[in-house]
Formats: C-alpha cells, sequence, structure tokens
C-alpha cells in the first residue's frame, strides 16, 4: 500500500520543475501517493523558514496527518549545507520523513523510525565534524615557516573525514564546494574519490558537477 506524502520543489530554472517532477513522480511511483506538490522560485539561498511555500506545505502536512516530504535532492533544497541539516533535524524531530528523489544515501525507505535514526545520526555526526574542522590551527600542523609566505602541502584527511567527503559528494556537493568545505585540493578529492567512479564526475569548467 502506498504511503500519503507531499512533494516540495525548489527550482533556479523554471524548466527545472517538470524535470524534478518527472523524477520524483517517478520515484514515487510505487512507495508513495503524492497528495499535493508546493513550489518554490529560487528560494535555495534562504533559510526553509523564510520560504512560502515550504511554510504552507508544513502547515498542510500538520492539518492533515501526513508524515512523509518527497525532495528532489538535498542539494536543491538548500544551498547552504547548515540550513539544509538543521531543517532535516526539525522535520525527523516532529516526526516528519524527508526523502530524496536523487542521492538518497540514507535507505530504509520502508521502515521510516529506522530511516528517522539514521537521519538523527547523520546529522549528529555531521554537526561533530563540522565542529572539529572550527578548532584553531596548533603550532605543530602550521606549515608555514618564518619568512615564508608559502603553504606547505595539502593537509590530509583522516578516516572519518574521508567517509564525511564521501557523503556530502553523495548529497549532491559539487567538487569545487567539496575543497573549499575541507580546505584540500581537487588531486585530494580525486585520490579519495578513486573507488567511486561514478562520484568522480566532470572536472572543468562549469561541467564540474
Amino acid at each position: 500500500m502506498k504511503k500519503d506524502s507531499v512533494v516540495y520543489l525548489n527550482t533556479r530554472k523554471k524548466s527545472d520543475y517538470q524535470e524534478q517532477k518527472e523524477a520524483i513522480e517517478n520515484f514515487c511511483k510505487y512507495k508513495f501517493s503524492i497528495d499535493q506538490i508546493f513550489h518554490d522560485y529560487r528560494t535555495s539561498s534562504k533559510p526553509p523558514d523564510k520560504r512560502e511555500a515550504y511554510q504552507d506545505m508544513l502547515a498542510h502536512c500538520k492539518e492533515n496527518s501526513i508524515a512523509n516530504i518527497i525532495f528532489y535532492n538535498f542539494l536543491e533544497f538548500s544551498k547552504n549545507m547548515d540550513h539544509g541539516l538543521r531543517e532535516f533535524k526539525r522535520l525527523s524531530d516532529e516526526g516528519l520523513c524527508p526523502y530524496c528523489a536523487e542521492y538518497d544515501f540514507i535507505g530504509f525507505h520502508d521502515d521510516p523510525e529506522r530511516r528517522t535514526q539514521a537521519i538523527q545520526d547523520f546529522i549528529t555526526y555531521m554537526e561533530l565534524y563540522r565542529n572539529s574542522m572550527k578548532k584553531p590551527p596548533t603550532a605543530k600542523t602550521d606549515t608555514r615557516t618564518s619568512g615564508d609566505n608559502r603553504i606547505g602541502r595539502p593537509r590530509a584527511l583522516d578516516e572519518g573525514q574521508k567517509e564525511a567527503l564521501i557523503t556530502v559528494r553523495k548529497a549532491g556537493k559539487s567538487i569545487s564546494q567539496i575543497c573549499r568545505m575541507f580546505n584540500v585540493s581537487r588531486s585530494t578529492v580525486s585520490k579519495i574519490l578513486a573507488d567511486y567512479p561514478e562520484l568522480k564526475g566532470e572536472w572543468k569548467g562549469n561541467k564540474d558537477k
């Protein structure tokens, strides 16, 4: 039996709407019935609580006891990762269960309780990782020498950081965004993704996806 759901789309171009809608309908085909589609246009940089259609969707879910929300993907939902993670945590805390038609790496599609727990575990991990990245560098890790402004070799990532990099890549972050997020070079990202050819994508100009 299909589970009731609503759809939330956040598009940058008018042509994106139909493409994303079709992808979500295909994702929902055997699992979810779509009660209503809510759509914001060019609001990916805004926090979700500032988006009109998104707030209408939450009110509709509450009024009609609908727990399942289908997004196109995490990146299109919010360009600001902090906003997106914070909102997904709020949804799961309130008993709502988000899904993504693309790059949904959480799993447990048929088990909402385990899926909610997995989402909360992932967000907790990302918060811990983000906080660890904010620690100031110590003298031991400073690669600059007196009188020399050149920066040494890019720092290596530990196993937990590599896992986080792969996770955000699966969530749709571009190579350029990942380099900035983790403060590493493209060659470092390439080495980490060597065992994940489907995640490497194109690396030049506007084709860096």
